[in-house]
């Protein structure tokens, strides 16, 4: 399995990539998650989830992994619709963007990324009517955010992240 791992994980950011498009790179690492769903309805939650992200396929791709609640949390919190997945984001050098794919056992989708302002979009290519972005993104901290659009045709805030980096 260390051969896997070997080849799967990159030190760092290829060249072949600008650094007008190393949109990812200040999120590698390990991050502690205040996780908080269920916004758009009467009954939200707040879950400790983790995440956790590193370049991979020589450096043109970040991959993570998504776990809420946390691998500890879930040990005293079993939650029924618990996640743990993991989004793959490929540089696409001939189209300059990222071009995404999500999957966790009851969910999968595709993706491109671009910035907007100082926020990373990734929006949902097949319908278009979901959204998730980076926004607020420090050495230490971001947040991070789900939306969709509502039978009215508005955009509205499913669930919604506060990283912090862990600590070493």
């Amino acid at each position: 399995m260390k051969e896997f791992e070997a080849a799967l994980v990159s030190e760092g950011k290829s060249e072949r990539i600008p650094e007008e498009f190393n949109f990812f790179g200040k999120v590698i690492g390990e991050w502690d998650l205040d996780w908080n769903d269920h916004l758009n309805t009467p009954t939200p939650r707040r879950v400790k989830g983790e995440w956790i992200f590193s370049w991979v396929l020589d450096g043109m791709a970040v991959q993570d992994v998504f776990i809420v609640p946390s691998r500890t949390e879930r040990l005293i919190d079993i939650q029924p619709d618990a996640a743990y997945g993991t989004t793959l984001r490929l540089f696409n050098q001939e189209k300059c963007l990222w071009e995404i794919f999500y999957g966790c056992p009851e969910e999968c989708a595709r993706l491109e990324a671009r910035k907007e302002g100082d926020e990373i979009v990734l929006t949902e290519i097949t319908s278009q009517g979901m959204k998730w972005i980076f926004s607020d993104i420090t050495d230490n901290s971001f947040t991070w955010r789900s939306t969709a659009i509502n039978e009215d045709g508005e955009w509205i805030t499913l669930a919604k992240v506060f990283a912090t980096r862990k600590k070493k």
